[in-house]
């Protein structure tokens, strides 16, 4: 089986009005779809979630987004791939690891339409190409959107009826405000709901993200704290200081972040996005290191592994939930994955075990 072409197709899917994050510059839904074809009519499928403003601490990471991943793909790494054996995806990703440093949104949209390809064709879905599934219902933490306090614990208790009872909180980066966000959320959804903020280090200065890092475990019984500041060695410093367990996300992208993060004491809880990684592949080897989790990966993944931050699918007319994990107004995929009781079902189909609406992707497409 050879490869014989790629097609990038950018889309703008409609997303909630009211989400946002502290350093998000843009509105999300803009993304790029990717088709691998190949010579035994199978085609893989990709995405690329690419934001500019996104990357990691200290500009250790940069962002990208869909014109530097159609870039990419369309007149550098297409014709690196064409020709190329697609069961052969490890020795394809570690050459354009070589040939093509860094951007790993678009390196992990590549293997993704790999080993959808690799899956179409062997018939197993992707996490049997992982070894396994360890776990066929994966429970999903809802993101609450940088709000007001009246307004951030209104929607969280939409969530909570919508039967999620984790809740990741966006906060300002402002430590009073931010406290008076937790502790709005707390009282709205009650004493038996799992939340912990999410700061995309936001907080400034040690001791005040410390201080109020205690007040929030006091005072609204957070069950975790994320990215609250920005550098190894000053979340090294916050982790030490406090009880609640520290999650790193911008500070983690690879193994060797992974490991670095383990020797200094830099958090107790790792955020995997396989996209930071450059593939599922590869961010199975940061969870080798210390273990958390996106569907496929979160199905393979051994180890204690807590609710992730995973989109319940929405089909317009098909709507699964109000609020809770809908983060888009509309999709485009013909099938959205089944949620119940606060859990997505890991699809079971070849390779991913989706396939694109080809009515939609015309509707939404932008480029």
């Amino acid at each position: 089986m050879k490869i014989t072409g790629f097609e990038t197709i950018v889309v703008a899917v409609p997303g909630r009005a009211d989400y946002t994050w502290r350093s998000l510059q843009v509105a999300i839904g803009r993304y790029v779809i990717l088709k691998i074809t190949t010579d035994a009519g199978i085609t893989g499928l990709g995405e690329a979630p690419a934001i500019l403003s996104w990357g990691g601490e200290h500009g250790r990471y940069f962002g990208e987004d869909p014109e530097i991943v159609c870039h990419l793909v369309n007149n550098v790494i297409s014709d690196m791939l064409v020709g190329q054996d697609p069961m052969d995806a490890k020795r394809l990703l570690a050459g354009l690891d070589e040939n093509v440093r860094g951007f790993p949104y678009t390196k992990a949209m590549i293997e993704t339409a790999l080993l959808d390809i690799i899956g179409k064709h062997l018939g197993v879905p992707v996490y049997q190409l992982l070894g396994g599934a360890i776990r066929t219902q994966v429970p999903v933490c809802h993101s609450v959107g940088v709000a007001p306090p009246d307004q951030a614990a209104a929607l969280a208790a939409q969530v909570v009826a919508d039967g999620i009872t984790w809740l990741q909180i966006k906060v300002t980066g402002e430590p009073d405000q931010d406290l008076k966000i937790v502790k709005a959320i707390r009282k709205e959804v009650g004493d038996d709901i799992h939340l912990y903020p999410d700061v995309n280090r936001g907080w400034k200065e040690i001791k005040p993200a410390i201080n109020v890092i205690n007040a929030m475990q006091d005072e609204a019984g957070i069950c975790a704290v994320e990215q609250p500041v920005e550098g190894f060695e000053a979340m090294t410093r916050v982790t030490e200081a406090v009880s609640v367990p520290v999650i790193v996300d911008e500070g983690c992208w690879s193994p060797q972040d992974a490991i670095e993060v383990v020797q200094r004491g830099s958090a107790d809880i790792l955020s995997l996005y396989f996209t930071k990684s450059g593939g599922l592949m590869k961010c199975m080897e940061v969870a080798a290191i210390g273990r958390a989790a996106n569907l496929h990966l979160a199905a393979a993944l051994e180890g204690v592994v807590h609710p992730g931050v995973i989109t319940v699918n929405t089909l317009e007319g098909r709507e699964q939930t109000k609020v809770g994990g809908v983060f888009y107004t509309d999709d485009i995929i013909t099938e959205p994955f089944p949620y119940a009781d606060g859990a997505l079902s890991v699809p079971d189909g070849p390779g991913l075990g989706v396939e694109l609406d080809d009515d939609k992707i015309e509707k939404y497409r932008v480029a």
